[in-house]
């Protein structure tokens, strides 16, 4: 996007603000009580809270905003809340940054699905943040977006901030039910569809309900493979289901329970070749990945005199593929002479030339090949905490304690493809093989107190005290002499740390409509171990990274809430980073390691306006300025090219951010209303690497995405056409470049367009 286009991005999401206290003010003259903003109660104190009571930086995306916009999931809807970015090509091989704390290893910013935080297996990378679960947003009460550490509350992980998906739950007084119905067509790929139903029964009056969610979406493709000669390989299908059913055996007690289960399969990678040209691939193999998720819960709430006790224990397995082009790899090590000395078992001598001619043809005729990467992982969460009010109402607390089990399990096997499918030859003939296992036990114990000083002012003081052990294990039962990883022997390593987080937050009422805050919190992640062949041993084992936030806000609504203006500023100072490394033995393995120190500095303002009856303005913005103030080295790293140096940006970390939003409904009929909804989101530039002048450091340039929806509505029922990405905008997400494989493009889906129906009963 140019600088012409951007500042009239920035323009347009300013002046929603900037000048609705003018339309604001003017609609104020009318009489319409049904354009005020309807108040949001949100949960993400673990106790229920208006939106504009809570003293955070927090977003909530209602279910009437998800469905406007069309999000079926994280990436359909990220864009629209201040200082959220994700990257990655496929829907569960995606990384969540809030704030900008972005970086390998665990994830940074925390995911829950109601009461059940989900992560994603560690890899033969240790990188667990890279693979998100992307669970349907059908029939989903609200995403709540809190930015900002939440380590007390919601531990580790979430130290950039916390993703929470609230479903809507089993009713036990009212039939209910929902159908919608999809079809898309995008340009120069594959049509897509999705059907979604839902029905609510109350099975006993008052004590006994159920709900069942079924869906299917298919999502077309539209990047070609130019070796293979195939179109649209990137097209995905998702399908699953969710039963809740909600209890209430007496007044005071309500049992909830949720099984939930998701199937994805995606054809092949999104990523394209800039060379080749837009959406064209050039790898020689298709990347095929897919992921099996089942989760199960129970939460149970008694509501006592004195406190309400809620105990929740959640199971989940994710079984996925993740599947990778390794010709590459073959082919920056076909003319190698060590790779020639570990073929022929040599020590201390060269490959003659004949040797290393017998190398490259054997070499040669191990392509094309893939990395099949199969993982597991099976975790069980259990939490019990307690919440109420002392000294009259003066004093309210939480308190509990949580424990977590963890196991996952990866295989990576590096075998031949065929030439002309692309496709992993079955069975294996592979060059190469290595299992990982990481074990997980993780135990806390936290607490907050808020203390209401006078009717106005509040003070709340939080603590977590955090104790996690974690294992890691594997060995490699067939050697690569392509990538130096003989044949190694079953080791295991242990990880482990404890330790506080902490959290103080002064708030301050200065009217019903204003209040102001200040705060400090701590976020935390635990580390873990590299299981590399041959690592040197300062790198096996790394260390947690922590950080604190120090951020003020201002939470306000004008004109009889017709408008809301809430503003956050804050600091991040994070130290001994976990970042990703290259190994110091063989060519294609990469490691965890400690290293270096940043600051990030920024802010969000959201606005919302209805300055008449059927109207609805808004804009969000994020600044996050994200930099390294330490080098990224330790005593085991050696500088290079790309390492990064203080005064480094984050990489795919963007400085500015924004979206706009407008909605009108208006009545056209006897029972019926017009709809249109437009929206746009301007991304800021991004970098793919620390150093700008590593060989491999790509800009990724800033873009716009706009959409709109038109549609009519009548009791119970609608219908909709609508546009993703009218303008067509190829929008990289991200670029990245390696040996061999330059300029891999993950792009914006091209314009979509689709017509949509919805009936509820």
């Amino acid at each position: 996007m140019n600088r012409t286009a951007f500042r009239t991005f920035r323009r347009a999401a300013l002046a929603t603000s900037a000048l609705a206290a003018l339309a604001a003010a003017s609609a104020h003259a009318q009489e319409a009580p049904d354009a005020a903003v309807d108040e949001i109660i949100v949960t993400a104190l673990k106790r229920s809270t208006s939106l504009q009571d809570t003293p955070l930086s927090i977003s909530a995306v209602g279910e009437a905003q998800l469905s406007r916009i069309g999000a079926t999931g994280i990436n359909d809807y990220f864009r629209q809340v201040p200082n959220l970015s994700l990257d990655g090509g496929t829907p569960s091989n995606r990384r969540i940054t809030l704030r900008g704390v972005r970086s390998a290893g665990e994830a940074t910013t925390g995911l829950y699905y109601d009461e059940t935080p989900l992560t994603g297996p560690t890899g033969t990378t240790q990188d667990a943040g890279s693979t998100t679960p992307d669970i349907n947003l059908f029939d989903v009460e609200r995403v709540e977006v809190l930015r900002g550490p939440q380590g007390t509350l919601y531990g580790s992980g979430s130290m950039g901030g916390t993703l929470r998906v609230i479903f809507n739950k089993a009713d036990t007084n009212e039939y209910a039910g929902a159908i919608e119905a999809q079809a898309t067509t995008t340009k120069n790929g594959e049509g897509g569809y999705y059907g979604k139903g839902m029905v609510n029964v109350p099975l006993v009056e008052d004590k006994l309900g159920a709900r069942l969610v079924l869906y299917r979406e298919q999502r077309g493709g539209y990047v070609d493979s130019v070796p293979l000669n195939k179109q649209d390989i990137n097209g995905s299908t998702a399908s699953g289901g969710r039963l809740m059913l909600t209890y209430t055996p007496t007044e005071n007690l309500t049992i909830r329970t949720t099984a939930a289960l998701q199937n994805e399969e995606v054809d092949g990678q999104a990523s394209w070749s800039a060379a080749a040209g837009r959406y064209k691939s050039d790898r020689k193999t298709i990347a095929q990945s897919n992921s099996k998720l089942a989760l199960y819960n129970v939460t149970a709430e008694w509501n006592l005199d004195f406190a309400t006790l809620t105990a929740t224990s959640s199971y989940y397995k994710w079984k996925m593929l993740r599947n990778s082009d390794w010709t590459n790899n073959i082919a920056n090590n076909r003319a190698s002479s060590a790779a020639c000395g570990r073929y022929f078992g040599l020590s201390g001598t060269t490959c003659s030339s004949a040797q290393l001619s017998q190398y490259t043809a054997w070499a040669d005729s191990r392509g094309p090949a893939v990395s099949w990467q199969p993982m597991s992982l099976e975790t069980w969460t259990h939490e019990l905490r307690a919440s109420g009010s002392l000294l009259e109402d003066k004093l309210d607390w939480t308190g509990g304690v949580y424990y977590e089990t963890r196991k996952d399990h990866v295989d990576s096997i590096q075998t031949r493809a065929d030439a002309t499918t692309g496709m992993a030859i079955q069975p294996f003939d592979a060059l190469g093989a290595r299992y990982i296992d990481n074990d997980v036990k993780q135990t806390a114990f936290f607490g907050e107190l808020s203390y209401h000083v006078t009717d106005a002012l509040t003070v709340t003081g939080g603590a977590r005290r955090f104790d996690y052990d974690k294992t890691v294990s594997g060995a490699v039962t067939i050697g690569n002499v392509i990538s130096n990883s003989p044949v190694t022997a079953f080791s295991q390593v242990d990880a482990s740390a404890k330790g506080w987080v902490q959290r103080v937050n002064v708030n301050y009422e200065v009217s019903k409509s204003l209040m102001v805050y200040a705060q400090a919190s701590k976020g935390f992640r635990p580390g873990g171990a590299n299981n590399i062949p041959g690592l040197t041993t300062g790198l096996v084992a790394f260390a947690p990274d922590s950080l604190w936030n120090y951020e003020a806000g201002v939470k306000s609504d004008w004109f009889d809430r017709r408008l809301t203006v809430n503003l956050s500023a804050y600091q991040i100072d994070w130290d001994n980073i976990q970042v990703q490394a290259q190994a110091n033995v063989g060519a294609n393995f990469f490691i965890i390691t400690n290293a270096g120190a940043a600051r990030i500095r920024g802010f969000e303002l959201e606005t919302t306006l209805r300055p008449m009856t059927g109207l609805t303005l808004s804009s969000a913005i994020g600044v996050s300025d994200a930099k390294l103030t330490e080098d990224m080295t330790n005593s085991s790293v050696t500088v290079s090219g790309s390492t990064g140096l203080a005064g480094d940006r984050l990489p795919f970390v963007p400085k500015f951010s924004g979206s706009v939003n407008a909605d009108y409904t208006w009545p056209i009929g006897e029972g019926l209303n017009g709809l249109v909804h437009l929206d746009a989101s301007y991304t800021g530039k991004t970098a793919s690497q620390f150093r700008p002048s590593y060989v491999y450091y790509e800009k990724v340039p800033s873009y716009a995405v706009v959409g709109a929806r038109v549609g009519v509505e009548g009791e119970g029922w609608g219908a909709y056409a609508f546009a993703q990405n009218l303008t067509n905008s190829m929008g990289p997400v991200s670029i990245t470049s390696a040996a061999g494989a330059l300029d891999q493009v993950v792009s914006l889906t091209p314009r979509t367009l689709g017509v949509m129906v919805r009936r509820t009963f």
